[in-house]
């Protein structure tokens, strides 16, 4: 699942719908009308572009209402949506730990197995239907940067170049940096590669 990180498109939604509704707004009403979310709300408030404020009137509820900072604030704007990186999806991960060929039986490591690619990719999606379009989609998913990074994280946790005992990074940028404060061969050498 994708992170929860405010967007500079976000953030200039709720300032157009604030705009919009002169410069005030209940948060419920972000939620029901335009699909703003309140964790959006309380972060955009949070980096100063919007003040919030709770309201409570003599009879019902009180009401958290939304307002438009009237100011520009010398706050850092988020970063644009394209810029948020991506976490390592499960069948990514699980792909890479397949294909690299990792078996455990009885609990404990033993002895590690090649199993062809193709088989790892049918294990992890198995609605594939013809074994040369499973190998085909195998071959993309090889070459694609993310199960790249899930399997050098693997094969130097095999060879401990890595503690055992550290979790995996969720992002490709991530692994590489982990790797690389390791003192690992692999990310030296996509370093190289990429440079």
């Amino acid at each position: 699942m994708r992170p929860l990180t405010l967007c500079r498109e976000r953030l200039d939604r709720i300032q157009r719908i604030l705009s919009m509704k002169a410069g005030s707004l209940p948060v419920r009403e972000f939620a029901r009308s335009f699909s703003v979310w309140e964790w959006e709300i309380e972060e955009a408030a949070a980096l100063g572009f919007i003040k919030i404020e709770m309201c409570k009137p003599r009879t019902g509820r009180p009401s958290r209402i939304v307002w438009q900072v009237s100011s520009t604030p010398a706050a850092k704007l988020p970063p644009y949506r394209c810029q948020i990186e991506k976490p390592i999806g499960h069948s990514h991960r699980m792909f890479a730990l397949l294909s690299v060929g990792t078996a455990t039986k009885g609990g404990r490591s033993s002895l590690f197995s090649m199993p062809p690619y193709t088989d790892a990719y049918l294990r992890v999606f198995p609605d594939a239907r013809k074994r040369r379009a499973a190998t085909a989609s195998m071959s993309r998913l090889l070459r694609h940067p993310q199960v790249r990074a899930a399997r050098a994280w693997i094969y130097a946790k095999i060879n401990q170049e890595i503690p055992p005992s550290d979790p995996m990074p969720e992002t490709e940028s991530g692994i590489w940096q982990r790797l690389r404060e390791a003192g690992s061969w692999r990310a030296q050498r996509i370093t190289v590669i990429k440079e």
